[in-house]
């Protein structure tokens, strides 16, 4: 009896010993859910800047896609025989580890006339506008300050495919504080809607 048992603990004790150095499976990375764009001219319906230096990428979870939230909404009307161009962002992710930005917000461009080249903004445009909501602060940016180096740069604008494409950079002011954000390394790459 007494053999029995003790090798009963020798077999258990080598099982616990193989069990312990056993390796585990490599990790496979999980894909980023709200992934940092290239710049491309095809109507991938992307789009990113850098805030303060930081990235940001529109992206909705699935808590803003069941209150019916869309990530990136592009139009532009032509009712008045000149294009004005209309692109809306939101990021509402609750996990933050998808961004070096750890909180949300809301992103607002306006500008007529939209055509393809480089323009200064405001100076390019008849009609100009800029907006940032964030939630990591209490700010609203909604002023462009003309001292800044500001552009927008339309690389494609193909209306038989509905396609717009862009790069932009820009220096946002608070109304209420003074206070500036710098938009840098936008892109964005759209499917729009003429309205």
């Amino acid at each position: 009896m007494k053999n029995k048992i003790l090798l009963f603990l020798v077999s258990l004790m080598a099982a616990l010993w193989l069990f312990a150095c056993r390796k585990d499976p490599p990790q496979t990375p999980r894909p980023d859910r709200c992934p940092w764009p290239d710049i491309t001219t095809e109507g991938l319906n992307t789009f990113g800047c850098k805030i303060n230096g930081k990235e940001w990428v529109p992206c909705i979870d699935f808590y803003g896609s069941v209150a019916g939230l869309r990530p990136l909404d592009c139009t532009i009307t032509e009712s008045d025989g000149s294009n004005f161009l209309s692109i809306s962002v939101t990021r509402i992710v609750k996990d933050s580890t998808y961004s070096t930005i750890i909180s949300n917000g809301q992103m607002f461009f306006g500008f007529k006339p939209c055509k393809e080249g480089l323009f200064n903004v405001p100076e390019g445009f008849s009609h100009s506008s800029a907006k940032l909501f964030a939630d990591w602060e209490n700010y609203s940016y909604e002023l462009i300050d003309s001292m800044a180096n500001n552009y927008l740069q339309i690389t494609r604008l193909d209306t038989a495919t509905n396609i717009i494409s862009g790069l932009f950079q820009m220096t946002l002011v608070d109304l209420q504080t003074g206070k500036k954000v710098e938009i840098t390394d936008g892109r964005f790459d759209c499917k729009y809607y003429p309205q």
